[in-house]
């Protein structure tokens, strides 16, 4: 899986590391991430966009986009392993409770913030 981490030259920076993200990709089941074929750490600042939320899945284009800038770590990192737990629930079943995604992701993001990279 591709990384691409888009260009700036002032602050604020990307909530997660090209690290952090390839970290998170390898704690999670294979499963959340077979949909996956590139990661885009856009320059873009969220607060600027009409984006919904800051991370973004293209099933056509099996593109995860995420709008960092400014953000906070653990908020990005949550949002991530929402977006790839959805990925792969969506094919499965039809769960769309927040109380129950979040006691999927917890292991994951559990293990992500212990983790020192």
């Amino acid at each position: 899986m591709k990384i691409v981490i888009g260009k700036f030259s002032h602050e604020p920076f990307h909530a997660l590391s090209k690290k952090e993200i390839s970290l998170l990709f390898k704690l999670v089941p294979s499963e959340w991430v077979n949909q996956v074929s590139s990661v885009v750490l856009s320059s873009k600042i969220f607060k600027k966009t009409k984006l919904a939320k800051p991370v973004e899945y293209s099933a056509a284009s099996k593109q995860l986009s995420i709008y960092s800038r400014g953000l906070l770590r653990e908020d990005i990192a949550r949002q991530v392993l929402i977006t790839l737990a959805l990925i792969d629930v969506v094919e499965e079943t039809d769960l769309d409770k927040t109380t129950e995604l979040d006691t999927l992701i917890k292991p994951y993001m559990d293990k992500f913030l212990k983790a020192r990279v």
